[in-house]
């Protein structure tokens, strides 16, 4: 299930049409988001360039990717 909220007037129709695009190819199965290559918070190999995560893996990923500030809930 993908979908957006109302689009804010400031933000630029060349990018509301780039994510919409993006929205649409996930639904349509063309793009996977969580495609390597891909490292983890502290700057470990998660995925291998091409390679796509699982849904059981994403489902149970419990660390921050790489270029994400911060820290995981306790």
């Amino acid at each position: 299930m993908l979908n957006f909220a109302k689009w804010n007037a400031k933000i630029p129709a060349d990018v509301v049409k780039l994510a919409e695009a993006a929205r649409d190819n996930i639904a349509a199965g063309k793009l996977h988001p969580f495609t390597g290559p891909m490292n983890k918070q502290d700057g470990k190999p998660f995925l291998k360039a091409g390679e796509k995560i699982s849904d059981k893996v994403l489902s149970s990923i419990n660390f921050y990717v790489e270029g994400i500030e911060g820290s995981l809930p306790k």
